[in-house]
């Protein structure tokens, strides 16, 4: 059998020629960098050396090599070759692997400016053998090679990138870092879609912790609330396990914070950005707070202390003790409520940002030590876009499938971004064998928005051109805390206990959004009252997450076949509370002067002089516009890892996932509490097989079954506005949960701990997939159903190489490039709703993502330069009804370049350009067939949304210790 799989490993390499050079240039590299005798840092010296097996003679991979009283270690490479740069000093190495008998090597005398070379060979003999299974330090997560380790032995199939590749781009949050990662597309600047499936199929998990959401209509978590200051790594798991939460089917993305340092550091970073589209140009805003530069409102928008809260201030709304509102009344709310609704100019002033972070490992004694990371960032960037298209467009299919335009619009928007967060965390460790940490984060950004739109408006009347203005604040955050043990226990056979205990809390607040619409006809500009003109509109949202998890790890047989067991369970409790308020001015005139008074610009005309007389507040908030919710989940697991042979392993178990989800609102046709709830139990079972074709390959195969749940919002059986969108939503209590079969298949090759080549292919069967549906209106309201059934298949390819093996000359350059291919068809039913297409690709999904780039690092003129390329295919943005095709995104062609240079021992200054092709955003009502240009698209009839967001140029100076 084992011959069997090692020809099919051969065969799959035919896919990827760089397989075969790989090996060539594999004695090139260590750990992506040159020669390990490479000369010192300055400052320090240099011990090198080749792990070998004392009677094979073979290199011994993966071996650690440690530094006896301190957590400096180094792993073996592919050739067994480490290289340790350590403060002058006389240390004590321990070099040991699993089956080998540890090997410590004493008075090891280091002296500045010196590289010296140790050998050590291990024996593997039996009067001699000293299993040593324990780790004596935390792996360095941070690394490229770290991450390639921890891949190569995961039980599972996943991708990751790590802080030093991070570093090396001109990313700033976790969403911007999740596009380097193989097959992730990142829609809205915040969501991770993976293989092109959506939030819906993508769960997010801090530390191995399931994270509430801040958004009131998705479960999704934005990741640029993540600064990549506090990342150790980001981790995209594409298989389940039965150790992890099931309720993911295209991929579980894992964040993970900063380990603690070997030593005291402190480090700090500022940034300074330019836009080709915004710095110093004009740029709309309006009249904010004072703490507007924190993302948070200082209570200028709040809504005012005199606005009661348990009833409706509009004219005749029914006050708690029966009594109606009065006209005064609702006047003097009107007052109250008052705020301006125009915009004004300011000059962009250039992007700012910063990060300072700050650690240190103390030691007492032998076997005690405490450590500490603190982290704080900040950042704040402007935008403008000017020249916005803004289209919306009808069909009448009984005449002609040609589209006809009904609004075209310019839009002129200025954004006001910021972002910041800080983070701490606490480790004791007791005897190598305990460890407890305590970590906090807290994230917060925000958008302040001042937009204006006119064009040509038909649904305002032939010829008349429409004004809109749009004042906006939106802050998001998230708080996290987590209190977590690991402990050894040696006397049952090295077995390990993990637990958590975590609490986090994410929210949402939109105070005072206001918009206002005028229309022009024959050269006369008046204020109109449709739904949003004249509107105050208020929201929130918290969400809180209390739960607790427990793993525990049996080692039952070690040695080349080593088994083990591994049982656990996680508990978790949602809770939410959405609120929200909407507030509108309609028209009251009695008198021509009382008229005339509405062709008034707004800031003349909303004053408290024409409340009351032309304009009179009213209320249109709904009882769904309040909601609470909660979802309990409950599960368990058996996982057996075992290797039946040294070649073939196998991780062989299923997962138990209890889950409740209640919302609790009032009917608005009855107006009496409502409860809906959706209680299911899913039995999750998993299978996956990982095959040791030779030391640097594995071949690995999986089939396992998850699920995925409606959202809280989507199970209401009534009406509720989309905040954040412009349909109308009805949610359908009938709602059952997906369950998804899922096949995974992949070879992965890794010539050296820095390089890899990789081919996977997967496929997905829904069962009961929620869809969206249209349902009959008169812009539509958006529904959802259960399909009959949906499929995702695809392939991915990755390549990860450094040159040396075409050319010595070429050691300090690599190539990285990944692409993904994705199909996927879900069919709707016959009759349900009125979209367009029944049968459709999954929205959200591209049919390709591409990811390629150049790597320069010298070590030596401590320059680095990384060029790269993005591209995805076209994808779904909004579902078309009523004949009308759907809404696509076209494909952004995005080129970043970095070059980074250190000067001295202690700064580095980096330069990088984003979006250097000036790729436009560009939405279309059906997929266009014509080429998109990087400026301009008049050929494009079909746009729906278009916008410049131009080239990002940032300087960055750290300093590090």
């Amino acid at each position: 059998m084992r011959k069997t799989i090692a020809t099919l490993a051969s065969a799959l390499t035919l896919f990827l020629p760089a397989l075969s050079l790989a090996q060539e240039g594999a004695d090139e590299a260590l750990l992506g960098e040159e020669d390990p005798s490479r000369p010192a840092p300055a400052g320090k010296g240099v011990i090198w050396g080749v792990v070998t097996d004392a009677k094979t003679k073979e290199p011994v991979i993966d071996a650690q090599v440690s530094v006896v009283g301190t957590n400096k270690k180094a792993i073996a490479d592919f050739d067994g070759r480490y290289r340790l740069e350590l403060a002058p000093g006389t240390y004590e190495l321990r070099v040991f692997y699993q089956l080998y008998k540890a090997q410590r090597v004493q008075n090891v005398r280091v002296t500045a400016g010196t590289v010296e070379k140790v050998d050590v060979t291990l024996s593997t003999e039996e009067s001699k053998q000293e299993i040593v299974v324990e780790i004596e330090a935390d792996p360095d997560r941070a690394s490229a090679a770290a991450q390639t380790l921890l891949r190569k032995n995961a039980a599972h199939t996943g991708d990751a990138v790590s802080a030093q590749e991070i570093a090396r781009t001109p990313d700033r949050n976790a969403a911007d870092a999740a596009r380097r990662v193989v097959g992730a597309s990142v829609v809205g600047q915040r969501y991770v879609y993976v293989r092109g499936l959506g939030d819906r199929y993508t769960n997010a998990l801090l530390n191995g912790v399931p994270l509430p959401s801040p958004e009131p209509d998705r479960q999704a978590v934005p990741f640029d609330l993540f600064p990549t200051t506090v990342l150790s790594d980001l981790t995209i798991v594409k298989t389940f396990t039965p150790d992890m939460p099931g309720d993911f089917t295209g991929g579980s993305v894992r964040v993970s914070t900063r380990e603690l340092p070997e030593k005291f550091t402190i480090s700090g970073t500022f940034y300074l950005g330019a836009n080709s589209e915004t710095t110093f140009r004009s740029r709309l805003t309006y009249a904010g707070g004072g703490t507007d530069f924190l993302g948070i409102d200082d209570g200028t928008r709040a809504l005012p202390p005199g606005i009661p809260t348990d009833y409706k201030v509009g004219k005749g709304d029914v006050k708690p003790d029966g009594s109606l509102v009065t006209q005064r009344e609702a006047d003097e709310f009107g007052r109250m409520l008052n705020r301006p609704m125009t915009t004004s100019r300011t000059t962009a002033l250039p992007n700012m940002s910063g990060n300072f972070t700050i650690g240190n490992t103390h030691r007492f004694g032998d076997e005690h030590e405490f450590g500490y990371m603190a982290a704080l960032t900040y950042g704040r960037r402007f935008q403008v876009r000017s020249g916005e298209i803004l289209r919306t467009f009808t069909i009448d299919t009984n005449i002609s499938n040609e589209l006809d335009l009904q609004n075209d619009y310019r839009v002129e928007t200025g954004l006001d971004v910021v972002s910041w967060g800080g983070f701490a965390g606490l480790t004791y460790r007791y005897a190598k064998d305990h460890k407890v940490s305590l970590i906090g984060l807290h994230s917060r950004s925000s958008e302040n928005e001042a937009r204006e739109i006119a064009g040509r408006a038909e649904e305002g009347g032939p010829g008349r051109t429409a004004y809109d203005t749009r004042l906006r604040f939106v802050s998001r955050s998230l708080t996290f805390g987590q209190l977590a043990g690991e402990h050894k226990i040696r006397k049952a056979n090295d077995a390990t206990l993990e637990w958590n205990l975590t609490a986090s809390a994410a929210t949402s607040d939109e105070p005072d959004t206001r918009e206002n619409v005028y229309l022009a006809d024959d050269g006369r500009k008046a204020w109109q009252s449709t739904t949003l003109s004249g509107m105050h509109f208020y929201a929130s949202q918290a969400e809180t997450a209390l739960g607790g998890a427990v793993h525990y790890t049996q080692p039952i047989r070690k040695g080349d076949s080593p088994t083990r067991v591994k049982v656990g369970g996680l508990v978790q409790v949602r809770s939410r509370a959405f609120d929200a308020r909407r507030f509108r001015y309609i028209p009251t005139p009695e008198t021509t002067e009382e008229a005339a008074a509405l062709s008034l610009p707004p800031d003349q005309l909303f004053t408290n002089e024409y409340i009351g007389s032309s304009l009179s507040l009213t209320e249109y908030t709904r009882t769904t516009d309040s909601y609470d919710a909660t979802q309990r989940m409950f599960s368990g697991y058996f996982m057996a890892d075992t290797s039946i042979r040294p070649w073939m392993r196998v991780v062989l178990g299923a997962r138990v996932e209890a889950s409740s989800q209640r919302l609790d609102t009032i009917d608005p046709s009855k107006l009496v509490p409502q409860h809906v709830e959706l209680s299911t139990t899913d039995l999750l079972p998993s299978l996956g097989l990982v095959f040791k074709t030779n030391e640097r390959s594995n071949l690995r195969a999986s089939v396992t079954r998850t699920v995925a749940r409606p959202q809280l919002r989507e199970l209401a059986p009534f009406s509720f506005t989309d905040y954040f969108g412009a349909r109308e939503n009805q949610g359908n209590p009938d709602l059952d949960r997906t369950t998804i079969v899922n096949a995974d298949l992949r070879f992965e090759f890794f010539p050296t701990l820095a390089e890899v080549a990789a081919i996977s292919v997967f496929y997905k069967d829904f069962t009961k997939p929620i869809e969206q549906i249209i349902m009959p209106s008169s812009r539509g309201i958006v529904s959802y159903r259960n399909a009959k059934g949906a499929q995702n298949a695809g392939i991915e390819l990755e390549l990860r190489k450094n040159l040396a093996f075409v050319s010595p000359i070429l050691a300090d350059l690599g190539v990285l490039a990944n692409l993904t291919l994705v199909h996927s068809r879900v069919s709707l039913e016959e009759g349900e709703g009125v979209q367009t297409s029944n049968v459709r690709p999954l929205a959200g999904q591209s049919p390709y993502v591409v990811n390629a780039g150049l790597d320069y690092a010298s070590d030596k003129r401590g320059t680095r330069v990384r060029v790269l390329y993005n591209v995805y295919g076209r994808r779904i943005a909004q579902v078309g009804m009523d004949g009308l095709p759907d809404v696509y995104e076209q494909p952004r062609h995005l080129l970043d370049v970095t070059v980074a240079q250190r000067v001295g021992k202690y700064v580095d200054l980096k330069l990088s350009a984003e979006n250097l092709l000036l790729a436009p955003v560009v939405f279309t009502q059906g997929p266009s067939q014509e080429n998109v240009a990087h400026e301009d698209i008049p050929n494009l009839t079909n746009v729906v949304q278009q916008f410049q967001p131009g080239a990002t140029f940032t300087l960055s100076a750290t300093f590090q210790n």
